[in-house]
């Protein structure tokens, strides 16, 4: 509800095509142009609204974003005079042509048996007896006939015990000190502006000011930005749209085909810290990065922060449209489906990420590659991967059920996402019944302090893509 003590001086102006105390002209208003009030005026670091991520004017005050260990970008703006030694650009060609990690071993070869996967620790792994409140039949693979009472039913067995269960976006900011804020003329302009948005961005109010939280694809950000300069959207979350065509699904080889499913399987003992791709474009990138570090975790015990910058920067090059490090910063217009971003990590690596952006960032690239072999797989074949002790990288629609993912980080499986909004991207990392664990980029206070838990009906209904990571052990 609107709060009766606070001047809001709206008027039908004010929703419609012109100016307004919403909009970037005339007096201002209490939500004008920007100023004090909360606004963030077209500036790229939105007020530091603690999630910020690393632009180059940021004082770091919030979490790190990208950094993911403390190290702010540095010089995300693209002046930095090393670009000349790193040429963002990729017409140095060095997409590595010696091929030094190609691996033209047939994969049934490679993963011929048990002895040639990657080991993780037995702990990783549970069975239905250590969910007390659970019992058999929520850990029987859905053939497609669940109902979304049977997955709400399951939630609560599965994860009934977490304190936040039931939580939902609107409660978490309750309790963050926000005021749900409603006003239907908001509702009717925001989807002006694009069908279903007003069902994905939520209002709250907070000390006179207005503040956006949920989920919107880039180009409704811009509009809504551009329109809206004195409601704060820097807790708005941002997805891409689909670039490229998906692979054609590839059979496992039969050290993965072989592997018996386990009832539970949690692999975030071996996951760096939960990043923050900010308002960009970068979602894969941290998901392909996220999926270097813990594959050389797993493979080769070994913690090491990468950057997700320097890997935009390799997706771009392979795509034909890098053009310096700020534009590979902000993402541009996402990164292409199939394996060849996967294959990209194999061959060329990413840097650390306290060197972005640095004259080393090539060479120190070369020392930390994805140990793995990325490979496009059908949903069938997710849990085998992941009870091998590999990962999947997923990309998919993203809806309504983004945008109200509480503490607990459970999804609704009652809302099927439909891609109006654009894709995202995230890492698979394990899966508990019918429910995947997700390793997302939109920081800790998203979801499960980062993670969430996707019905597997509402990620069948996501027209998925996924890329398995599949590990190989260190020897074999």
């Amino acid at each position: 509800m609107a709060d009766d003590s606070i001047e809001y001086r709206m008027d039908g102006g004010d929703f419609g095509g012109g100016g307004g105390d919403f909009g970037d002209g005339g007096d201002g208003g209490d939500f004008g142009d920007g100023g004090d009030d909360g606004g963030n005026g077209g500036d790229d670091d939105q007020d530091d609204q603690g999630d910020d991520d690393d632009q180059p004017d940021d004082d770091d005050q919030g979490d790190d974003g990208d950094d993911q260990n403390g190290d702010d970008d540095d010089d995300q703006n693209g002046d930095d005079e090393d670009q000349k030694d790193d040429d963002p650009d990729g017409d140095d060609n060095d997409q590595n042509d010696d091929d030094q990690n190609d691996d033209d071993e047939p994969l049934d070869d490679k993963f011929a048996s048990e002895d040639d996967l990657a080991g993780v620790d037995d702990d990783v792994f549970q069975s239905a007896d250590d969910f007390p409140n659970a019992d058999a039949s929520d850990f029987e693979d859905d053939p497609g006939d669940w109902s979304a009472d049977d997955y709400q039913e399951s939630a609560q067995n599965l994860f009934g015990d977490h304190e936040f269960f039931g939580d939902t976006l609107i409660q978490q900011k309750t309790d963050e000190g926000f005021l749900p804020y409603q006003d239907q003329r908001f509702n009717q302009a925001f989807d002006e502006i694009a069908p279903g948005t007003s069902g994905a961005v939520h209002l709250f109010e907070q000390d006179g000011k207005l503040f956006a939280f949920g989920l919107v694809s880039q180009a409704v950000l811009s509009l809504l930005m551009a329109r809206y300069s004195g409601i704060d959207m820097s807790g708005l979350d941002v997805a891409t749209t689909e670039k490229g065509e998906k692979a054609p699904v590839q059979p496992l080889p039969p050290a993965f085909a072989n592997t018996v499913e386990k009832d539970a399987v949690d692999l975030r003992k071996y996951c760096s810290p939960v990043g923050d791709q900010g308002q960009t474009g970068r979602c894969s990138a941290f998901a392909w990065t996220h999926a270097t570090e813990m594959a050389r975790n797993i493979v080769s015990n070994e913690s090491q922060q990468l950057c997700p910058n320097y890997t935009m920067l390799e997706f771009q090059r392979l795509q034909g449209d890098a053009k310096d490090y700020e534009y590979a910063h902000s993402g541009g217009d996402g990164t292409e489906s199939g394996p060849e971003p996967g294959t990209v990590m194999v061959k060329q690596g990413t840097c650390r990420q306290e060197l972005w952006p640095d004259d080393e960032v090539k060479s120190d690239a070369e020392r930390f590659e994805l140990e793995g072999t990325p490979l496009p797989i059908a949903i069938d074949d997710v849990k085998k991967v992941l009870s091998a002790g590999s990962v999947v990288h997923v990309s998919m629609n993203t809806g309504e059920v983004f945008s109200d993912v509480g503490r607990d980080g459970v999804f609704n499986a009652a809302e099927a996402p439909w891609g109006r909004h654009g894709r995202h991207a995230m890492l698979i990392i394990g899966y508990t019944g019918n429910f995947y664990i997700l390793k997302n980029s939109w920081g800790t206070d998203w979801g499960d302090q980062g993670y969430c838990y996707v019905p597997k009906n509402v990620l069948v209904a996501s027209d998925p893509e996924f890329i398995a990571v599949l590990l190989k052990r260190e020897g074999s």
